[in-house]
């Protein structure tokens, strides 16, 4: 194992073991930094002829347990085959924390914006099918919830899009190499030319009715100013929904 796998080691347990300890029914979780690590280990994983999927699965079993330690209570998996979404649950968060698996993807978004210590593995969004659970994120009572990140990221195809989506209450910040999602009213399909009159590249790439989900090709923080100016050119409710790191 190389000693750049050891360090990155060793500096993540010194961070858990130095860091304030969360106050009760609080967790910190950080999937952006947690990310772009994963993304350097690989790199230097592949550069010396070891295999990336391996640093890959040890890097996020690792992270798990520190998101354990830091407060993290439960995450709740629901959507699509349980039995499949709980195995991408598993191999995101590995067995620190506790994954219980619910039948509803309502009851685990639920479930997450009442408990301030947990998170929930949905289906991808942009897969057809599992309930087209993603517009529930514009409903007032999730509308703290935000898409932190998916599962495989990493190492990975970028034009792959992942099985799982993590979702709860985070810090919308960049990996240093990210998708954006967000929702809107489209009814006149026209949000990938109004975002791309504004400098974002975009596509639409799920709808639920007048609603649809986009995928742009950039990190894009909630307040940035081109959202506002989209809204303002007649693309009504746009709102940042989530982030993706690429591999």
């Amino acid at each position: 194992m190389s000693d750049t796998f050891l360090a990155a080691l060793a500096l993540k347990w010194r961070e858990l073991k130095d860091a304030p300890q969360p106050a009760p029914g609080t967790f910190r979780f950080f999937p952006a930094r947690e990310a772009a690590e994963m993304r350097r280990l690989c790199r230097d994983a592949a550069a010396v002829g070891m295999p990336p999927e391996a640093i890959a699965r040890m890097w996020r079993s690792m992270c798990g347990d520190v998101a354990a330690a830091r407060g993290l209570k439960a995450v709740y998996v629901a959507g699509g085959d349980v039995t499949l979404t709980l195995e991408a649950g598993r191999s995101y968060f590995g067995f620190g924390p506790d994954l219980v698996p619910l039948v509803g993807i309502r009851d685990a978004l639920e479930r997450v914006s009442t408990e301030t210590s947990a998170l929930a593995c949905l289906p991808w969004p942009e897969h057809a099918g599992a309930g087209q659970w993603w517009p529930m994120l514009n409903e007032s009572r999730f509308s703290d919830l935000m898409i932190g990140c998916g599962w495989p990221s990493l190492p990975g195809r970028k034009e792959e899009s992942p099985r799982v989506a993590i979702v709860g209450r985070m810090p919308m910040e960049s990996s240093g190499d990210d998708d954006t999602l967000a929702t809107a009213h489209d009814d006149q399909w026209t949000a990938d030319k109004l975002l791309g009159e504004v400098g974002i590249k975009a596509e639409v790439v799920a709808r639920a009715r007048s609603l649809a989900l986009i995928r742009m090709s950039e990190f894009v923080a909630p307040d940035d100013r081109r959202i506002a100016l989209a809204k303002a050119a007649g693309l009504d409710g746009l709102r940042v929904i989530g982030v993706r790191p690429r591999p």
